[in-house]
C-alpha cells in the first residue's frame, strides 16, 4: 500500500476529488535542494580529510629532517694465540 502523501500537497495531487474550490493555502513552488544540503555530511568528512592532508603536508615541507642513524660500531676481534707452555728448566 502506498504512503499518504503530506498535507502541504494540494488534494488533486492527493488523489482527493476537488470541491470545485480554489484551495486555501497557495501552493508553493518547489526548490531543490542544494548540492551541499544534499551531501552534507559527505562535504564535512572530505573537508576534515582535506585539513588532516593539507596539515600534514605543511608539517612534512616545514619540519627539519631527522639526522640518520649512526653507523653500527664496527668490532674487530684480534686472534690472541694460544699460550704455550714455557720449557721445562734443568
Amino acid at each position: 500500500m502506498r504512503k499518504p502523501l503530506p498535507q502541504s500537497f494540494p488534494r488533486s495531487f492527493r488523489g482527493e476529488q476537488s470541491s470545485g474550490h480554489p484551495e486555501e493555502r497557495p501552493i508553493r513552488k518547489y526548490e531543490a535542494p542544494s548540492v551541499l544540503a544534499e551531501y552534507r555530511v559527505l562535504s564535512i568528512v572530505f573537508g576534515i580529510l582535506a585539513f588532516a592532508l593539507a596539515a600534514y603536508f605543511i608539517r612534512w615541507m616545514l619540519a627539519p629532517s631527522h639526522p640518520h642513524a649512526p653507523p653500527l660500531p664496527s668490532v674487530y676481534i684480534e686472534m690472541v694465540p694460544p699460550k704455550t707452555e714455557p720449557p721445562p728448566s734443568p
